[in-house]
């Protein structure tokens, strides 16, 4: 009897042992066909990035920075455009990323820069790296979310033959705990004259602040240089 107990124990810790294995796996190593069915894991870079195949919400995944710096959510059905991909070491990461959405074939392009070595007190120079980039020169909303600092704004820009209209929801997500930052672009392209299309931007800048809300800096070591 004791030694039939000793057998079942022993087969129950190997089972549970093994069954935390397969939970642990690395995404990346799984075989497509087992990952859901979706372009945020049957694109094999983009698949790098996810950290396992549970939602966090309706549509959206986790994704974690290669730096190990930071995790945020993750739209379904967008992938990560490898050859725009930049990495230095833990302290700089640039990734693009780009979704065609099925319910009114929309493309938006969102660009994301993650910095850990500007010091707490240069959000100004920050937040002046992100104006240039998007050619910005105004005000900023500011609010605290958890442990974060996050400043937000939108702009419009027109082509000189202005057959092309760009709309842009940018903003700072800054730690207030680290030097770590994430500088976030959402650009949306309208291709009707005088920027007519029937979108609703109440909901698209909810839609961006709920992604710049979802960033959680992790604590980490910096490499040696």
């Amino acid at each position: 009897m004791k030694k039939s107990l000793s057998l079942f124990v022993s087969v129950l810790i190997i089972l549970i042992i093994g069954g935390c294995g397969l939970m642990e796996k690395d995404v990346a190593e799984m075989d497509p066909k087992d990952l859901p069915d979706v372009r945020a894991f049957q694109d094999d870079f983009t698949r790098e990035f996810m950290t396992s195949i549970e939602p966090v919400e309706d549509g959206y995944y986790e994704f974690e920075s290669k730096t190990g710096g930071y995790t945020m959510k993750f739209p379904e059905n967008a992938s990560i455009d490898k050859g725009y991909y930049e990495r230095k070491k833990d302290t700089f990461e640039l990734l693009s990323y780009a979704e065609k959405t099925s319910e009114n074939h929309v493309s938006y392009y969102v660009n994301a820069t993650y910095n850990n070595f500007y010091k707490g007190k240069e959000s100004r120079r920050l937040l002046y790296l992100l104006s240039g980039d998007v050619n910005y020169d105004g005000d900023y909303e500011e609010f605290e979310h958890q442990n974060n600092t996050i400043f937000f704004a939108t702009s419009k820009s027109t082509t000189k033959s202005k057959k092309t209209t760009w709309y842009e929801f940018f903003g700072l997500v800054k730690s207030n705990n680290s030097n770590q930052s994430l500088r976030f672009i959402y650009s949306l392209k309208c291709e009707e004259p005088e920027g007519n299309c029937a979108y609703d931007f109440d909901a698209i800048e909810q839609k961006v602040k709920s992604l710049m809300n979802s960033v959680n800096f992790k604590d980490v070591k910096l490499e040696e240089e």
